[in-house]
């Protein structure tokens, strides 16, 4: 049986990207930093519905030495996965250039980018041939938002480094990117959510879904490995009004 590592996957996209892959049949494992009570939740839902092995381990993404140690653990004791979803991140409230400190950067870039690429690292050094990494991007990442510069430069850089791990892991592990639009979750609203973009500007006239984004990261966690480095907008078209 397939067994699925989705970073982040106490709550949000990550909550319900596990749910999705225990649905399939996968087991998954769980990490979370401070959502220990919705991350046992999920466990706890998964296995009720789906009759699949889960497996839950905390980790803070800030400390890159200790995660790589716990990860690594994790591989040793759980098994190594056939997929690497890299979907923990943060999105820090609205500054403008001069609220902008060392801190915020420091934070935003380390969750969101420097993590991605160790936890892959760590990852790489285990797993078999025709495993997959999957990067959760943005359209952050290809967009220039006002007063987002930690998070645009954090997603840019993950399209990036997508990119160049492609190259740096084949023919070995493919790795692809999936950029969420406005993804509604309505039992888990936030700022990210739907009143940031009118629907009249997104040409599919409605929000995205959990399950919009989980078939695009289903897709590469099954497709041929001929296609790796790709990036992939799931947004209702919404960047085709935007350039």
């Amino acid at each position: 049986m397939s067994l699925v590592l989705i970073t982040g996957s106490g709550r949000r996209i990550g909550r319900g990207l596990a749910i999705e892959f225990a649905r399939k049949g996968w087991n998954v494992i769980i990490h979370f930093n401070s959502a220990m009570e919705s991350a046992l939740e999920t466990k706890n839902y998964i296995v009720k519905n789906f009759g699949v092995k889960v497996f839950t381990f905390a980790s803070d993404l800030q400390d890159i030495k200790t995660s790589v140690d716990n990860f690594e653990k994790v591989f040793n004791e759980v098994g190594v996965p056939n997929v690497l979803v890299n979907n923990a991140a943060i999105f820090p409230n609205r500054r403008n250039l001069d609220e902008i400190d060392e801190e915020i950067w420091d934070l935003t870039l380390t969750i969101n980018l420097k993590a991605y690429l160790f936890v892959s690292k760590t990852f790489a050094k285990y797993a078999q041939e025709g495993s997959r990494i999957i990067n959760i991007g943005s359209l952050g990442g290809i967009e220039t938002w006002k007063g987002r510069i930690p998070y645009n430069i954090s997603k840019a850089g993950v399209i990036q480094l997508t990119k160049s791990l492609a190259k740096e892991l084949a023919p070995k592990i493919t790795v692809n990117c999936v950029n969420p639009g406005t993804i509604f979750i309505p039992y888990e609203p936030n700022q990210i959510d739907s009143p940031l973009v009118p629907l009249e500007k997104i040409p599919m006239q409605r929000y995205g879904t959990i399950l919009d984004i989980f078939d695009a990261v289903y897709f590469f966690a099954t497709c041929s490995n001929f296609i790796t480095g790709q990036v992939l907008n799931v947004d209702g078209g919404y960047h085709l009004d935007r350039f």
